[in-house]
């Protein structure tokens, strides 16, 4: 026993840098970024996310920016071309790139066209739950209110789940409003299945 008592401590593992990198969760890439507007958000959230669940393999401004270049093709590629060729600033920089990248091919006046597009946005035949992540989604780039939020989602809601809605208190926010919503389409979704069922037997 005694022994056993005076022997050393076991060294602490160290794991190289590499395999740190290795722990890191295996995630797939993006579609590569071809300049068309509309993809623009989607493929940004994406790369920030990648950055975020990778912060040791992509650790510097060089680092990120060069990673995004990758992805690029057609117009995007021709316009990150020049950048590369002229060792510009702006691959130190991941900001002033991340800048000047949604200055080109973002959207320039980003509040006005979701606002335009959360008036003309309805449910139609989808789901609410599909309905509203496209509603929270452009919300997120308008400053409104919690109650014109709350009233414009439910506008543009189908007709049945607005009436299901009226035989429910008032919401108190925003987030209940859809709450309530998905809960009455999930309702009317197994209503029209229990019919079906019924109309078969």
């Amino acid at each position: 026993m005694t022994c056993l008592q005076n022997q050393p401590p076991p060294p602490t593992l160290v794991l190289p840098a590499l395999a740190m990198v290795a722990l890191e969760p295996k995630i797939s890439l993006p579609e590569k970024f071809d300049g068309t507007g509309f993809k623009f958000r989607g493929f940004v959230s994406q790369v920030r996310l990648i950055m975020q669940l990778h912060p040791r393999r992509y650790f510097d401004d060089t680092t990120r920016v060069g990673f995004i270049g990758t992805l690029f093709t057609g117009i995007a590629a021709a316009w990150f071309a020049p950048i590369l060729e002229t060792s510009s600033p702006l691959l130190q920089d991941f900001n002033a790139f991340m800048a000047e990248f949604e200055a080109v091919f973002g959207d320039s006046d980003k509040a006005r066209t979701s606002a335009n597009k959360l008036r003309r946005l309805q449910q139609g035949t989808r789901s609410a739950i599909v309905y509203a992540s496209e509603f929270r989604q452009l919300a997120c780039d308008v400053n409104w209110g919690g109650a014109a939020l709350i009233d414009q989602f439910c506008c543009g809601l189908r007709d049945d789940v607005q009436d299901l809605l009226l035989t429910l208190a008032d919401p108190f926010s925003f987030s209940e409003a859809i709450t309530q919503a998905i809960r009455c389409d999930n309702r009317l979704f197994e209503r029209r299945q229990e019919k079906k069922v019924t109309s078969n037997a």
